[in-house]
Parts: structure tokens; C-alpha cells; sequence
């Protein structure tokens, strides 16, 4: 085999270089070799080797295939963008910077492995498929939390796997917060375990010798992440003088005297910063710290001043605290300030910012979306309420995700990973020694998240047959119906979440352990079976709950919001779709057996999951109406449904429990936590059920609930047309051309100022010549989001924009002095 030799030139910020490969026809199985100038960037060498890895496996025979890179004369891509060209035999890589170029030679390993037979080198070329490619959005961050005690950063062959998987996978963030202690759910301080201050020798009761381990593996890491395109913030989240109290008979000592704290903190940033001058961003919390932003500037902002970091940008989260109280922080920051928004409480039910309303304050975005503003936007996809232990991916889910994380002046998102608030290593979930050996990390296990969150962040257009090809890879004649059932299951613990809504917070509720029965925030009198029917939904401008959609059927009320037998059809086919799907997957071997036995007991899992809600929802709502009709039939039909939802909690605990382990939830106070678990007290709840008729239930009467088609979620020929708007002198007016099969007999505009603790709306639009409906609302700077609600004259009604398709309003983000704009319902 005849290698040609690299060669490179280097012009102010251009660099070029030339990985070139040629094979003897005679030695078929010859195998390729990469060659780049020793002063090539070490992401763009790492990924280099990835274009080899594949050009290996395939065991190409190209006479002679040339491939270029060349950095920093892209014209106008940016650091992280790349064109892959192809001219003649000659594949070019152009990239804004070494991200890019890294991106880019990662772009054509892939295309290379998922190519088919190669035989020439005009094959070779001809199977290169060229693309320019930009990031939808700046941040991809991946969002861990740092485990104590002690603190978890000394595996660092684990954190190599992980940051190399995140670098393939095109996030270019570790967005590293902490610490937590998995044990007790506090979050110590983390500086008193990085570093000494003089003049604090006993804060934290720490030794040196911790410490200095403690820093070189955070240096590691931060070193490591750079040698793959990623960068490294760290937030630290407590601001008292503590490091956890006591735990397991240490004693952390905690005498900093509080009018000493802020100068403790500015002389431990500052020598942590000087430690770690790789570091991108370095944060804190304010909103739980009791602190004023005073401190902060005396704390931080000092420290970087001493330390002469000033390309150091800070950060920080919105919860619990105003924009007001970040503002004078933001306007000290030297190199920029980030709030990290969350995007939905702590929970992951719907794929856009359904959190609105007073009720929610810093579980949602507030105001802060006004601009201009000294500060820009981060959205903390918290997912790790919602996810916990299965293993989960909705490609059009993470899309549409994706795509509404450029509201407001945001750069992008920081998603919360399984591990998050858990371990992250296999022998702490699986009961057999066997599974735990498969995957010795479970994030790896939970590779599908990563992928698909990673590359469809970079690029929510990703052709989905780009990432079916992922489970090819994964679970070989099985990847099809890997996917598909995984598309399919992927629907179901998010839209329960999302139904059976019990709180936006973390520690209000487990969705993949729990029933959805126990709400200790409903103020009755006691908890009741009744209790179930009285959920307000995560969005409830898009979804009636059950006892809503009950009063509406009692009413003869028509109403466009999903209710609950519509979801309950939606969780049905997902689930019913799901082991039809897995029962007709081939069988596959070796490694791939392995992962798609531990993949198909979750997807399993997942599918009676959504069996019990689909019956636990049904039954609810026929109990509710039978309450207030005083039907027995109704009722036999409710008992009926919750004996169904039993069985399907049977069926779910015996498959999981004989997988996993007793397993650790300590945020919902879940310990040797088993799915067997929740069967007694369902059953004992049930069992009241006909008592409570009895001495609850209305008078007997002729009302019998009986469904029409809108109510199971199909749409009876309604639509809106194309949706307009035009703003001027701070009036929003609204136009839409409305139709229906059985004929339009109304239509009502909702809408809210943009602030999220604002409410919602309504009037009603004016019918005009050509069908066209019309209203009209004020609105200032802030902005504001509408939808319509179009209701026939059989008694159906349709929410617009349809939520199963898209996000459920329309966003107005700013008041210009005169503006006009139209956007068309698809």
C-alpha cells in the first residue's frame, strides 16, 4: 500500500489539510491510513481517525481518493459549520473553525459506514453525499450534575467515554452543575473540595491531598472535553458556608462567619479560575441562596477581577429569583451573561413552553424573554423528572423541542441527562449480573437519547432515516422495528406526565414509578379515589382535564382541548403499536442480542405503562360522570376500566421488577423501590370506589356519557386556515378562514400577553365576507401568543393550531410601531 504524505499551509487563520488515501488493486483488503499535518488541531486529528475507523471497516479498494480540510476561509460558516464537497475523486471539508472541521470529517466517517458495497474509487466518491450544515442553535449542553461523596470526577476513563460520546453525538457543552449527594438530595458547596483559601484553612474540614485530587480531575476533564470540541462550565449551586453538613459520621466544618462568606467565595473563584483557564463559563445560584445581588458582585465578579479572567462568561438560573435581581449582575459581567430558563418546570411532558400562568413563576420563563436585554437565554431542558430509568426517543418530540428553544434571545439548551440525579453506573439498576455487564455505564445504554438530542439540536432537519440507521447499527436485523417501537413508546410517558399533570417540580412526582393517584397538593379533605379526575393538565389551553371534560359533557358543551379519551386513544395506539411492532422485530445476535433484549424489556415496560393509564384515565372519567349522573351503568363501565389498569400494572411490575433491581429514587422518597409495590395500595384505593358512589352520586337520571368522535381525538373535518396577524398601533388582529364538513358555527380567539405568569383570553371572532373570521386584543412590547378554537354545528370543536402537529399558539415576540406578518396553518 502506497500512502501519499499530508501537506499543509497555513495563512493567518486558514489552515489546509489533506487526508489522502491510496490501495494496490492487488491488495484488495488493504486498509486506509490517514495522514494530517502534526499541528492539526486534536479534535480535528480525533475525528480524523474516525474517517479511517471507517474506511477500515468497510475495507474500501479506492485507487485513489483524496480528501481536503480546510479551516477558517468557509465563506461565512461559523466555528461550528462545515460544507463537505465533493469534485471528481477529491472530497473537500470546508469549516468555519475546528469544530466545524471536526463536525464535518464525522459527517463523512458517517456517510462512509452507512454506505453500501465500494468497489472503485468512483464508488467511493459517488457514495459522498454533499452538505453545508449550520447549528440550529449555539449551546448543545449536556447538563450533569457532580455527584459527592466522594465527589465523582476520579473515573476518568468513565468521563473520556462519556465527552467522547457527546463530541460524535455534536453537543459542545458539559454543563457541569452540582454537587449533589445522591444519599441525601442536598447540594453542598463544591469549593471547599477544590480548593484551599488562605485565611480559610478549615472550611469544609477537607484535606489537601483530597483537594489537589479532587482539581486534577477536574482539570482532566476540562482538558480532555477541549481535545474533542466540547467545552466546560460549572455552576456551583450552594452559597452557605457549608459542605453538606453531616453525613455518615464526617463532620464538614461550617465557621465562616456569614459576613466573611462573599470574601471566601471571590478568593476561592479566583483561585479555581486560575486553576482551570480552559474553563467557558463558571456559575451560581442565586435564587436559593438567600443572597442578595450585592453578593454576587462582591463574590464573583471580584473573583474573576483577581484572577484577570475577564474572557470568563458567567451564568446562572432563573428559579426563585427576578430579572430585576440578575440584571446588575449581568451588566458587571465582562464577557457575557447566560440565565438558564427552565423549559418546563423540572419535568418533560410537552415539546414547547406549556407552562402558563400565575401559578407556576420560575418554573417557567416569567418576563424574561423582553428585549433588548444585558443577558441572553439558555433553556434548561429539565428531563430527568420525567425520565428516570427507561430508555427513551421520539424523534419528532426532540424536533419540535428543539426548534422552540430559539424563543426569546436564547443560544440554546441544556438538557438534563438521565444520570443526572442518579448513578451512573449499571450495577446499581440491573438485577442480573449479565444486563450490568452490557452496558457498565447506563448512560450508555441510553445511547438513542444522546444521538438523537445531539445531532437534532445541530440540526432539527436531520433526515430521520439518519438516525433509523443508528439502531441498525445498535441492534443489526432488529433495527427497524428497534426504531419504530421506540417512535412509538416514546409517545407515552411524556403525554401521561403531561395529562395527569401533579406538579412542575422534580420532587411532586415520578412518572415512570408511580400511579398518578397520590397528590398531596389537591387540599381535600382526604385523598379520595375522586382524586385521580380532578388533574389539571400541563398545558390547559391544549387539554381538557377529567373533570373539566366531564362538566363540559354535562353541559352539552363543546370544547377544542384534547380530554381524556382522546389522550387515553393516543396512549392506546402507542402502546398497542409498540408490541406489535417488537413481536414481528427479527432476532437478533451476539452483542446486538444483548442490547435489544435490555431495550425490548423497557419498551415492553413502557407499553403497559401505557396500558394502565389509558384504563386508569377511562375509568376515571366514566366514575366522574357516573358521580354526577348517577348512572350505575356508567359505573360498572368505570370499575370495569380501573380492574384494567390493575392488570396493567401487574403485567408492567412483572416484567420490570424482574429486570431491574430494588432501585434508589430518593427525590420522590422512593427506597428498594420495586413497581410490585404500587399494586396493594391501588387495589385498596379501587376497592372504595363503589362506596364513595354511593354516598357521592347525584340522583339517578336518564344522562348516560356518551363519546362523539371529537371527544376520542379525531378531528370531524374542522380547520382554520391560513392564520394571520397584523400588529398596529399596539392592536393585534387576528384573521383566520375557518371550514367544517358539518359547518362553522363559531370561533373564538384566545390569547395572553407573552409574559408567562400572565393568563389566557378569549373573545369571540367576527364573521366576515369570504368566511373570514377576525378579532382583535391589545398588546404592548412584551408580546403575546393566540390560538383559535373553531367549533361546527354538530357540536365538535377543534383547537388551532392543532397540538399533535405543532406548537399549540402562535408567538408575537415584540411590538414594533408598525408590523404586518402572516403564517399559514399546515
Amino acid at each position: 500500500m502506497k500512502v501519499m504524505q499530508g501537506k499543509q499551509c497555513c495563512t493567518g487563520a486558514h489552515i489546509c489539510m489533506v487526508l489522502a488515501f491510496f490501495f494496490n488493486h492487488s491488495a484488495i483488503r488493504s486498509l486506509a491510513q490517514v495522514e494530517l499535518p502534526s499541528n492539526a488541531p486534536e479534535c480535528v486529528r480525533w475525528a480524523a481517525e474516525d474517517v479511517r475507523s471507517a474506511l477500515a471497516q468497510k475495507h474500501i479498494p479506492v485507487a485513489g481518493a483524496q480528501v481536503e480540510v480546510a479551516i477558517g476561509d468557509a465563506g461565512g460558516l461559523d466555528e461550528q459549520g462545515f460544507s463537505l464537497k465533493r469534485d471528481g475523486m477529491r472530497i473537500e471539508i470546508e469549516a468555519g473553525g475546528p469544530t466545524g472541521a471536526m463536525y464535518g470529517l464525522q459527517e463523512l466517517a458517517e456517510q462512509v459506514s452507512d454506505s453500501g458495497p465500494v468497489r472503485s474509487a468512483t464508488d467511493f466518491a459517488a457514495a459522498i453525499s454533499p452538505t453545508t450544515q449550520r447549528p440550529f442553535v449555539e449551546i448543545r449542553a449536556d447538563n450533569p450534575f457532580i455527584h459527592v461523596y466522594p465527589i465523582e470526577l476520579g473515573d476518568l476513563d468513565m468521563w473520556h467515554e462519556y465527552i467522547d460520546m457527546l463530541a460524535r453525538n455534536r453537543f459542545n457543552l458539559l454543563d457541569m452543575h452540582g454537587a449533589y449527594d445522591l444519599d441525601t438530595t442536598s447540594f453542598p458547596n463544591l469549593y471547599p473540595q477544590l480548593v484551599e483559601v488562605p485565611g480559610y484553612p478549615t472550611a469544609g474540614g477537607f484535606t489537601a491531598e483530597y483537594r489537589a485530587k479532587t482539581l486534577a480531575s477536574f482539570k482532566a476533564i476540562i482538558a480532555y472535553a477541549k481535545s474533542r470540541g466540547v467545552r466546560v462550565a460549572f455552576m456551583n449551586y450552594s452559597a452557605v458556608n457549608d459542605a453538606g453538613g453531616v453525613r455518615k459520621g464526617e463532620t464538614f466544618l461550617t465557621n465562616i462567619p456569614p459576613e466573611k462568606l462573599a470574601d471566601y467565595t471571590a478568593k476561592a473563584v479566583s483561585i479555581l479560575i486560575r486553576e482551570l483557564p480552559d474553563l467557558y463559563m463558571l456559575g451560581f445560584r442565586v435564587g436559593e441562596s438567600g443572597q442578595s445581588a450585592a453578593f454576587y458582585k462582591d463574590a464573583y465578579i471580584r473573583g474573576v477581577d483577581e484572577a484577570d479572567r475577564p474572557d470568563l462568561r458567567l451564568y446562572t438560573r432563573s428559579w426563585q429569583t427576578t430579572k430585576e435581581q440578575l440584571e446588575p449582575i449581568a451588566e458587571a459581567a465582562h464577557n457575557g451573561f447566560d440565565i438558564e430558563i427552565k423549559f418546563n418546570g423540572e419535568q418533560l411532558g410537552l415539546p414547547y413552553q406549556a407552562m402558563q400562568g400565575a401559578a407556576y413563576g420560575s418554573y417557567s420563563y416569567q418576563g424574561y424573554l423582553d428585549v433588548p436585554a444585558n443577558y441572553e437565554i439558555i433553556w434548561q431542558i429539565r428531563a430527568n423528572g420525567t425520565h428516570r430509568f427507561w430508555a427513551w426517543e421520539n424523534t419528532d418530540f426532540i424536533r419540535r423541542t428543539v426548534r422552540s428553544c430559539r424563543l426569546g434571545n436564547a443560544r440554546g439548551f441544556t438538557l438534563e441527562p438521565h444520570t443526572a440525579y442518579f448513578s451512573v453506573y449499571s450495577g446499581d439498576y440491573y438485577r442480573s449480573p449479565q444486563d450490568a455487564l452490557v452496558y457498565p455505564y447506563i448512560w450508555q445504554k441510553h445511547w438513542m437519547w444522546y444521538y438523537a438530542w445531539g445531532r437534532l439540536g445541530y440540526n432539527p432537519d436531520l433526515p430521520e432515516s439518519t438516525l433509523a440507521e443508528q439502531f441498525h447499527r445498535h441492534y443489526g436485523d432488529a433495527g427497524d422495528a428497534a426504531y419504530c417501537a421506540m417512535q412509538q413508546a416514546g409517545e407515552i410517558v411524556p403525554l401521561a406526565y403531561a395529562y395527569r399533570f401533579v406538579g412542575p417540580d422534580q420532587r411532586d412526582f415520578s412518572p415512570e414509578t408511580e400511579t398518578g393517584n397520590s397528590d398531596t397538593k389537591v387540599k381535600r379533605a382526604r385523598q379520595d379515589i375522586l382524586q385521580f379526575a380532578e388533574n389539571k393538565p400541563e398545558d390547559e389551553r391544549s387539554f381538557a382535564g377529567i373533570d373539566t371534560f366531564v362538566n363540559n359533557k354535562l353541559s352539552n358543551s363543546a370544547d377544542g382541548r384534547y380530554g381524556p379519551l382522546a389522550v387515553a386513544a393516543m396512549l392506546g395506539r402507542a402502546a398497542n403499536v409498540t408490541r406489535s411492532t417488537l413481536t414481528s422485530a427479527a432476532q437478533p445476535s451476539g452483542r446486538a442480542a444483548d442490547e435489544f433484549r435490555l431495550l425490548e424489556d423497557d419498551l415492553l415496560t413502557t407499553s403497559y405503562f401505557g396500558d394502565y393509564y389509558v384504563h386508569r384515565i377511562q375509568g376515571m372519567t366514566w366514575f366522574d360522570f357516573s358521580l354526577h349522573s348517577g348512572s350505575r351503568s356508567d359505573l360498572e363501565k368505570a370499575l370495569a376500566e380501573l380492574a384494567a389498569s390493575r392488570e396493567s400494572w401487574h403485567r408492567l411490575s412483572k416484567t420490570a421488577d424482574a429486570v431491574y433491581k430494588p432501585l434508589a429514587n430518593p427525590l420522590r422518597r422512593q427506597s428498594g423501590f420495586q413497581w410490585s409495590s404500587q399494586l396493594e395500595p391501588l387495589a385498596k384505593l379501587d376497592a372504595t370506589a363503589h362506596g364513595f358512589w354511593q354516598q357521592h352520586k347525584a340522583a339517578i337520571s336518564d344522562i348516560h356519557l356518551s363519546p362523539n368522535s371529537t371527544d376520542s381525538g379525531t378531528n370531524p373535518g374542522l380547520s382554520a386556515g391560513p392564520l394571520t396577524q397584523n400588529i398596529v398601533n399596539a392592536k393585534a388582529t387576528i384573521t383566520c378562514t375557518p371550514t367544517a364538513q358539518n359547518g362553522v358555527a363559531s370561533v373564538t380567539l384566545w390569547w395572553k400577553p407573552l409574559p408567562s405568569e400572565l393568563g389566557w383570553e378569549s373573545l369571540p371572532m367576527s364573521g366576515g365576507p369570504g368566511g373570514v373570521f377576525t378579532a382583535s386584543f391589545p398588546i404592548d412590547r412584551r408580546g403575546a401568543l393566540y390560538l383559535v378554537d373553531v367549533h361546527d354545528r354538530q357540536g365538535n370543536a377543534h383547537n388551532f393550531p392543532d397540538e399533535r402537529k405543532e406548537t399549540p399558539y402562535r408567538v408575537i415576540p415584540v411590538l414594533p410601531s408598525t408590523h404586518s406578518s402572516s403564517t399559514s396553518l399546515q
